[in-house]
């Protein structure tokens, strides 16, 4: 990108002091420091936690306007990116039928996209005749932002319900439909945070949050008495609370849980008394299903971070009558047990890829001795289970992809053990067989080898010149599996090598490559990502200072720490709602969902915690010296992730910021929260827009 003329918005600089540790009457952990430290906050004053500060407000508006204004020499570009991105998108597309509940349902149900339409379509099918049964974008016209969600069938089929949010805030208002007249069911129900529902006969069972969003309350709504009755409540403030059903129905779970410790409880639709699953021991993890008069037991309990399956009768659930089902194997991370009326699907990770177990349930007895693996065709598994909630069933659906393999459904029978390709999701415009992937290592500053996935166009290859995109996220145990990249197909196309780097702090090599890097060796995270920029480099797949990095969330967290770490090693930075003020933002517990993260980041009230988490806060420690190129994305009714922290980040970036060339901008969507918008096509075209950022500036 040329240097820049336009002047940028100078953000004004006040005295304000953050407490770390005893402060007023707040609820701030144990072992917090006494007394408090403080530390200045220069652009504290961003914040305005009801987001009706006109200052505020004006600041981000002009912004947005200088980010408009540094952008309009590459709207062609943009516009070229925004049409290039639509060729490869099956803009009328139906997706495949499933029946639901049972296989000999009248109806067959599925969602259409339309051309031109940006919303999808729900719609059912028997024989020839096809009904909408509800037309997301009539509902969002007119509208800012949209967002449907939680859309379901009864299992009698007949009503439907779903959730719509209008602000981004994330909370839903939920209707219920009658499938025959179209009418809406009158209700008393309130706004249901994150959608979080089920629905079993004439009950609705749905959470509630406090103030700071966490989720802490149970209830259920009787269609008939119109009644909301409470049903637990947890006030813990390291404990959210979720919903869920056993797949045979015979059970309700209550998750009452922090990141570290589960505590479930379990009801059935005949008797509401709450049961407690077993007594809560600090630090073991487990979750629960059920089949055949049996509770199956996924845990870590026993020094066994990677989990083991253990299993009780339903009438002994405390952990005194567990006994082994599937033993502890260190190199295999099990992550969900699926139990059908005659089979248990059991899926895992081994060494990054994802597959599938079968166990066969006859004559009352579970053959483990021939449990087997259902085949993959491909040297790299990427697999995820489609649940199409029938219990009684022989056959099951899976989905397969890679880097540069589209979504591909297959059926799978569970008698015959034959495999069918369904369909793949077509792609137009694109021709798997010039793109080549790979999965490589890295090694990190403690030796640790790092994965990483990787996709490029063959005959734009050239050793050590080519332009790199390095993608991360790292925290959660969340895994960024090697999925098929569409979008990135506009950069990759133009030589771009794109790279997926699997980070400790993510679960890819197992639950253990989680908590190596979170807590006191979060660091891990942010070093793994460097190994891994700097091993691209060295092994020719780029040039020095040819590395773009994006991460999203607590991914803005990892690119945002790792620039400011290593400003030299990277040419552009595109961090997406970024968690970068980790220090500021986990000290105060009335920012929703700051607490239950202590069990994630720490927390900075702590001395211990304080020292730690200011090593690597990116916002703390901005300093004189040069940084790359950034583009800091933010929504301003975000709930996770707070506007204020990239636009805070951006205006201290610019203040010490050095380098004479490079172009830090901020883009502020003052109508959408942390997902940004559902509308398929400004989605597109809001990655037009952020890739005709990034080769702005390799020009």
């Amino acid at each position: 990108m040329p240097k820049q003329t336009l002047k940028p918005p100078v953000a004004k600089r006040t005295r304000h002091y953050v407490p770390f540790g005893k402060h007023k009457s707040e609820k701030r952990g144990k072992g917090i420091m006494n007394p408090a430290k403080k530390l200045l906050d220069q652009y504290f004053w961003m914040r305005s936690d009801d987001r009706s500060s006109q200052q505020v407000l004006n600041h981000l508006q002009k912004e947005n306007k200088y980010t408009e204004n540094v952008m309009k020499p590459h709207q062609t570009q943009t516009d070229e990116i925004f049409q290039e991105m639509k060729s490869n998108l099956q803009e009328t597309y139906d997706s495949y039928p499933f029946p639901h509940a049972k296989w000999d349902s009248e109806w067959k149900y599925f969602i259409r996209n339309v051309e031109g339409k940006s919303y999808p379509i729900h719609c059912r099918i028997s024989g020839d005749k096809t009904e909408i049964l509800l037309d997301e974008n009539e509902m969002a016209r007119n509208k800012e932002t949209f967002d449907l969600s939680g859309f379901s069938i009864s299992d009698d089929e007949k009503y439907m319900l779903y959730g719509t949010d209008e602000t981004g805030n994330e909370k839903y208002n939920l209707e219920i439909v009658d499938i025959s007249t179209r009418q809406k069911i009158s209700h008393n129900l309130p706004e249901i945070p994150y959608c979080d529902y089920h629905f079993h006969e004439d009950v609705i069972f749905y959470t509630q949050s406090d103030s700071a969003n966490r989720v802490c309350e149970l209830w259920r709504y009787d269609m008939k008495s119109k009644e909301n009755v409470m049903m637990y409540s947890n006030d813990d403030k390291l404990v959210s609370v979720g919903i869920s059903c056993s797949c045979d129905q015979e059970y309700f779970f209550v998750e009452a849980s922090s990141f570290d410790t589960s505590d479930i409880y379990y009801f059935t639709s005949d008797d509401y008394t709450m049961k407690q699953f077993t007594p809560r021991e600090e630090g073991v993890l487990y979750d629960v299903e059920h089949h055949q008069d049996h509770f199956f037991v996924i845990t870590n309990r026993g020094d066994c971070p990677n989990f083991k399956i253990m299993i009780t009768p339903d009438t002994q659930t405390s952990v005194d009558n567990w006994e082994v089902f599937v033993p502890y194997n260190p190199s295999v991370f099990i992550t969900g047990l699926f139990p059908l009326e005659h089979f248990l699907i059991m899926k895992y990770k081994y060494l990054g890829d994802i597959f599938m177990n079968v166990i066969a349930y006859k004559d009352d007895k579970y053959l483990l001795e021939n449990m087997w693996t259902i085949e993959i065709d491909d040297p790299i598994k990427n697999i995820s289970y489609v649940d199409v909630d029938i219990y009684d069933t022989t056959k099951i659906f899976y989905v397969h992809r890679s880097l540069n393999t589209p979504n591909t459904l297959f059926q799978y029978d569970l008698i015959t053990r034959e495999t069918k390709n369904l369909r793949q999701h077509p792609v137009p415009n694109y021709d798997k067989t010039l793109y080549e992937t790979k999965r490589i290592y890295a090694t990190s500053h403690d030796s640790k080898q790092v994965p990483m996935s990787m996709v490029y166009k063959k005959d734009m290859f050239q050793p050590g010149k080519n332009p790199l995109y390095l993608y991360g996220y790292g925290s959660y145990g969340h895994t960024v599996n090697p999925n098929f990249v569409k979008n990135m197909l506009p950069l990759i196309n133009r030589g771009f090598v794109y790279v997926i780097a699997h980070v400790r702090g993510g679960s890819f090599l197992g639950y253990d490559w989680y908590t190596q890097g979170k807590m006191m060796t979060k660091m891990n995270t942010f070093l793994d990502f460097i190994g891994c920029a700097e091993h691209l480099i060295q092994e020719g797949y780029t040039y020095p200072k040819g590395i773009t990095i994006e991460g999203r969330s607590a991914g803005g967290l990892l690119v945002g720490a790792s620039m400011v770490l290593r400003p030299d090693l990277f040419n552009t930075v595109v961090a997406g709602v970024p968690f970068v003020d980790v220090l500021n933002t986990m000290s105060d517990p009335s920012i929703p969902l700051t607490t239950p993260e202590w069990e994630q980041w720490g927390n900075p009230n702590r001395e211990d915690h304080f020292e730690y988490m200011s090593k690597y806060c990116p916002y703390r420690n901005i300093t004189a010296q040069e940084y790359p190129n950034v583009l800091a994305l933010a929504g301003l009714n975000d709930p996770r992730v707070q506007y204020w922290e990239p636009a805070k980040f951006v205006a201290k970036l610019r203040y010490y910021d050095k380098s004479k060339n490079n172009v830090i901008l901020l883009k502020t969507e003052m109508n959408e929260g942390h997902f940004g918008g559902m509308d398929r096509y400004k989605y597109l075209k809001e990655y037009a827009f952020q890739h005709s950022f990034v080769l702005s500036t390799y020009l």
